[in-house]
């Protein structure tokens, strides 16, 4: 069920003030001319997908992932994608009810942005611009709303005359929300201290190794983080062993060693900072931020996610069952927070990943990680969930985004391999819903939503699921 706060704090605005000043353009990078605007138009959307754009997702370019954002589109919408699986359309037709919904892909060997070389394939543009001059406009609903998308906007505008929107932040907001050095000083700032783990930045890598051996020896497990990536792209995370078993000169050159093999390219700071221990759960709370004259940020539901491996890779998500009182405050903190970024100029999706920590008197912390200023592994399917259950009670789900590097499997197999447990928008209450294609140029990405009225059916969908996949 969805839940509304209203920030009313007076520090919060003093601190909106100070943000604005310091950084004027978190609102001047909105200024793309007089037919470009942001929110979202009564016309056709461009849905487009493409996640290249986020720091060290270097899998992006061979992943399909990019489809997800097509599981939003409505009749009349186009899907911009950077290759074509014609056999993942065809289900999203058959099994989903998508009808009149157009696919275009970009050229799959240029490594730019998709929204970038968009604007110089000219058949391509051309098609799109006639969309928009036949309904008086079009909204741009990307993954990820960055300064090509906005020039996208501009580009489509200057060749129609009419009014392109974006759903989304400005390029400059984007990119603070997404830096989780910025998002936890602003946490900080609004929550108190210890909102967020202790985290410091460091501005080189000798910095870097000194804080890291501070905090090894303070006895605390230590993460070094490219904070502009996403998820645990970028995480390195050391024991206390590790640490302590350095001098500093090992220390920066192993710590250089470990960030080069990311994809790091040598860009400061970067974060330093205690990985918490006693981790009990790891939510994530889900929220649409309108425009400000439209009402304050909507928290749409607080999630578990199951994160694996040192890092804490994602892999999964569920609707939480933490005590209410619990998902109460992690509602009202992270509204709090994403009232404080409307006030900034955001608009659109975002989502604020958590942790809960079990303190040695026995009362939970939630402490905030960062903030995902864009869609996601939980925001689509779970917004996928909401229309295709339209004006029902909201369903349980479940979520499955796992990397298989030993396999190749394509759409049509997965499909044959699910059978009778995919959901058919028809006539099903509960089911499979296939995500994305699961062709990856590293193996094969299972992208699983499932769907049931309780939560136990609907994890016993998933596990039944990924048994015929797998086996």
């Amino acid at each position: 069920m969805a839940v509304n706060f209203l920030p009313v704090d007076f520090a919060d605005q003093k601190l909106i003030e100070e943000l604005l000043e310091s950084e004027p353009a978190l609102l001047s990078s909105l200024d793309f001319g007089p037919r470009v605007a942001q929110g979202i138009s009564d016309g056709p959307s461009l849905l487009i997908g493409d996640q290249s754009e986020i720091a060290l997702l270097a899998s992006a370019q061979g992943s399909r992932l990019d489809y997800r954002m097509a599981l939003l589109a409505k009749p009349g919408d186009s899907v911009l994608v950077r290759q074509r699986v014609r056999d993942f359309e065809d289900y999203l037709a058959d099994y989903l009810g998508q009808e009149h919904v157009y696919y275009f892909h970009a050229r799959s060997d240029d490594a730019r942005p998709v929204a970038q070389h968009t604007s110089t394939i000219g058949n391509l543009l051309e098609t799109l611009a006639d969309t928009a001059r036949r309904s008086g406009g079009m909204t741009l609903k990307p993954y990820l709303t960055t300064g090509h998308i906005w020039r996208l906007a501009q580009t489509l505008s200057k060749a129609t005359n009419c009014c392109i929107h974006v759903c989304g932040p400005s390029p400059r907001l984007t990119q603070r929300v997404n830096d989780k050095l910025w998002f936890g000083q602003v946490a900080r700032r609004i929550l108190g201290n210890h909102a967020t783990p202790p985290t410091r930045a460091a501005y080189g890598p000798a910095a870097a190794a000194g804080l890291v051996s501070r905090i090894g020896k303070a006895g605390n497990q230590v993460v070094v983080k490219v904070p502009d990536s996403a998820g645990s792209a970028g995480n390195l995370r050391l024991e206390k062993a590790t640490v302590r078993g350095k001098s500093l000169d090992d220390l920066r050159k192993f710590l250089l060693r470990r960030l080069h093999a990311f994809g790091w390219k040598d860009k400061y700071p970067i974060l330093v900072g205690v990985w918490d221990e006693n981790v009990t759960c790891s939510p994530s709370a889900q929220i649409w931020v309108p425009r400000v004259q439209d009402g304050p940020p909507v928290v749409e539901g607080i999630f578990e996610q199951r994160v694996r491996d040192s890092a804490a890779t994602f892999v999964g998500a569920s609707r939480s069952i933490l005590p209410q009182v619990l998902q109460n405050r992690l509602s009202a903190e992270a509204s709090r927070v994403a009232g404080i970024f409307q006030q900034l100029g955001y608009f659109g999706r975002c989502s604020l990943d958590a942790v809960i920590v079990r303190a040695a008197d026995g009362v939970d912390k939630i402490h905030w990680i960062e903030c995902n200023g864009r869609w996601g592994g939980v925001s689509i399917p779970m917004t996928v969930a909401g229309s295709l259950y339209a004006n029902q009670p909201a369903p349980a789900i479940s979520i499955v985004q796992e990397l298989h590097p030993g396999s190749r499997m394509q759409t049509k197999e997965v499909l044959r391999r699910l059978g009778d447990l995919l959901f058919c928008a028809s006539h099903d209450r509960e089911g499979i819903v296939v995500m994305s294609p699961p062709e990856h140029d590293n193996g094969t990405l299972i992208n699983l939503l499932s769907l049931s009225h309780t939560q136990v059916c609907s994890d016993e969908i998933l596990i039944e699921a990924m048994r015929r996949v797998l086996d």
